[in-house]
């Protein structure tokens, strides 16, 4: 079974008193994770933790050795699911919003470094824009499998209510883990969401070019008791970065 964490920010009352930019109030964010949350329970995975509005900090995914506290956020749990406001920086860093500056307003992923000593193997992020230049997050791979984002939008509506119990179905139905973020974010009627998977892989992976997908853990992965999983690479084994999206 797998160790689950969930951090959720639906609130931004705190961030746009002190005129913090994008700090409007989301709508069905607790909906998402509570329907993400129900479902990984009812089939048995441990949940270490369910955060929300200001009781999530940007410490939570900055890396230890920077002074932040991963270890107990999202380097602490096998799965991390985190939704809020998302936007990137023009070098293609992926940047988060918090409603309490512990000790910032904003998560840079210039500043994480996900999976190094810890457990996380997977990312899931309900935010616009994290990754829209995927070799700008090449560094966060420091052990992590996957990361699951948006190279563009994703909708805060009444038809993505349900998307994080959806992702969760395809989890514990047997899908991988890429397939279940792609199907289970653009599962409903508009598909206007943008998903994009993004993963590390060996040379033997890169093949010249030659692309070995049964070898990468886009192929692989699935959440623990659903089927296997792949081995964690440090950065000395990672030749490439290897990604799949869906056109909203």
């Amino acid at each position: 079974m797998a160790t689950y964490g969930i951090e959720a920010i639906r609130h931004f009352g705190n961030a746009r008193a002190h005129d913090v930019s994008t700090a409007v109030d989301l709508v069905y964010t607790f909906d998402r994770s509570d329907g993400f949350d129900a479902v990984l329970s009812a089939s048995g995975h441990d949940k270490v933790f369910k955060r929300a509005d200001q009781d999530c900090w940007e410490l939570d995914l900055r890396d230890d050795d920077l002074h932040g506290g991963d270890a107990a956020g999202a380097d602490g749990v096998d799965i991390f699911w985190i939704e809020t406001h998302g936007n990137h920086e023009p070098d293609g860093q992926a940047r988060l919003l918090f409603d309490t500056p512990h000790e910032n307003w904003r998560t840079y992923s210039g500043t994480w470094q996900l999976g190094e000593t810890r457990n996380a193997e997977w990312i899931m992020a309900f935010s616009c824009e994290t990754a829209t230049e995927p070799f700008a997050l090449w560094n966060i791979f420091a052990g992590l499998h996957l990361f699951c984002g948006a190279y563009g939008t994703m909708l805060d509506g009444l038809v993505t209510e349900e998307c994080g119990a959806d992702v969760a179905a395809h989890l514990t139905d047997g899908d991988t883990v890429c397939d279940a973020w792609i199907y289970g974010v653009s599962d409903w009627s508009e598909n206007n969401n943008h998903p994009i998977v993004i993963g590390p892989g060996t040379a033997e992976t890169w093949n010249g070019g030659e692309i070995d997908w049964a070898s990468s853990s886009l192929d692989i992965d699935h959440l623990p008791g659903h089927g296997p999983v792949s081995e964690s690479l440090p950065p000395s084994r990672q030749a490439c970065l290897l990604w799949r999206w869906v056109e909203g």
